[in-house]
């Protein structure tokens, strides 16, 4: 009896992996064979067409911001920056902003982008500032790089070109 359970236990495990062998039908691949009984389904969202634009964007190119500052916006009355608007005829320098300027153009420092000089001017006024409130001199120095660094090569350079911003403001302008 031993021997005919044994055999029979043998040919139920043989038949076994036939069954699971034939079953896979010899495509060792998963990419066709499903997950789950449930079906997948994709979701579809709204085209960007049809969504409510933002105010302030121009609704001509869907998802574009509008090009033009809103002409009832003003700067606050405490904004460091120059207070004229693009386009528009910029005031008339005063003798220490054009003598700071001048130092400036003598030692060849020029701002990435400062066509009329208003970061310039900024700078001198913040470093003035900075002076007056005996500001931390580390932490102005670092927000001159930071304004007048863009374009240079490196480090060493921008830290110059900060330097030189600084002294020709603490002598011309301040």
């Amino acid at each position: 009896m031993k021997v005919l359970a044994r055999i029979g236990l043998a040919a139920g495990a043989a038949g076994l992996v036939v069954g699971v062998c034939a079953g896979c039908g010899g495509d060792d691949s998963t990419a066709s064979a499903p997950i789950t009984a449930t079906p997948v389904t994709t979701t579809q969202f709204e085209s960007p067409t049809s969504i409510a634009a933002p105010s302030g964007t121009d609704t001509s190119k869907p998802g574009m911001p509008a090009t033009a500052p809103n002409p009832s916006t003003t700067q606050p009355s405490d904004f460091p920056g120059s207070t004229t608007k693009a386009g528009a005829p910029a005031e008339p320098l005063d003798g220490k902003a054009q003598r700071y300027l001048d130092a400036l153009k003598r030692q060849h420092v020029t701002i990435m982008g400062d066509t009329d000089n208003s970061i310039a001017l900024t700078m001198a006024k913040f470093v003035c500032d900075q002076r007056n409130k005996n500001g931390d001199p580390t932490s102005m120095k670092a927000f001159v790089v930071a304004a007048v660094g863009p374009g240079e090569k490196t480090v060493e350079a921008a830290n110059i070109k900060a330097d030189k911003v600084i002294r020709a403001a603490h002598e011309n302008y301040c």
